[in-house]
């Protein structure tokens, strides 16, 4: 009697459960039992039906175990791509938050040496301006014939300047807060972003 196994037996056969193997092989050993001389047909009949059950049951058993570890190497495969595309996307965002804030940064350093020439700019004014209407030691005669030209006070044009450069240091100090406002509502978005993100993709936990 020949024993027909089909084509590829060696591959299907190793890449059958091992309790799968076992039981078959549990199986053809009682085939072999059956040929000895010595076997009783009726008692190797009523010990085969039962055997079958089991055979069958050890069976169903693996392949639905098969299954299940299937599931979950796709399951682990998923989370790794996951993790591996969000931290790529990490990467790319902290490149871009580190771009952004070197940005930044060149531009607060602009408009500090910006700011830093207009202060040294009004200093200078006000140098010249104080130089311009300092009292002169000697006063001329008065003539009391000529209309009188308006007297201001040297106190008041300080003042007046003093005025001015605090004026203008105050709207410096507004355009630099104004710049690190919008800096750190750039990093906010980006925060805000990579949750929804993460919210948005960690699905694959509710499976089953």
């Amino acid at each position: 009697m020949a024993l027909n196994v089909g084509q590829d037996f060696k591959k299907r056969w190793l890449n059958t459960p091992e309790a799968v193997r076992q039981t078959y092989q549990e199986d053809l050993a009682r085939i072999c039992d059956l040929l000895q001389p010595q076997t009783s047909i009726q008692t190797w009949k009523f010990d085969e039906e039962k055997a079958q059950q089991i055979s069958q049951q050890r069976i169903e058993q693996a392949y639905a175990d098969l299954k299940a570890e299937l599931i979950e190497q796709a399951r682990i495969r998923k989370q790794l791509a996951l993790e591996k595309a969000l931290e790529e996307k990490r990467a790319a965002e902290a490149a871009y938050a580190a771009q952004l804030h070197a940005d930044e940064a060149k531009q607060f350093e602009q408009q500090t040496e910006n700011l830093v020439a207009l202060r040294n700019h009004i200093d200078q004014e006000i140098a010249q301006q104080t130089e311009r209407y300092q009292t002169n030691p000697e006063q001329p005669s008065i003539d009391f014939a000529q209309p009188q030209r308006l007297v201001i006070d040297d106190q008041q044009i300080l003042s007046e300047l003093e005025s001015v450069r605090v004026r203008l240091e105050l709207e410096a100090e507004s355009l630099i807060e104004q710049a690190v406002t919008v800096f750190r509502a750039k990093l906010h978005a980006l925060a805000q972003d990579e949750i929804e993100y993460i919210l948005k993709n960690n699905e694959f936990s509710d499976e089953k």
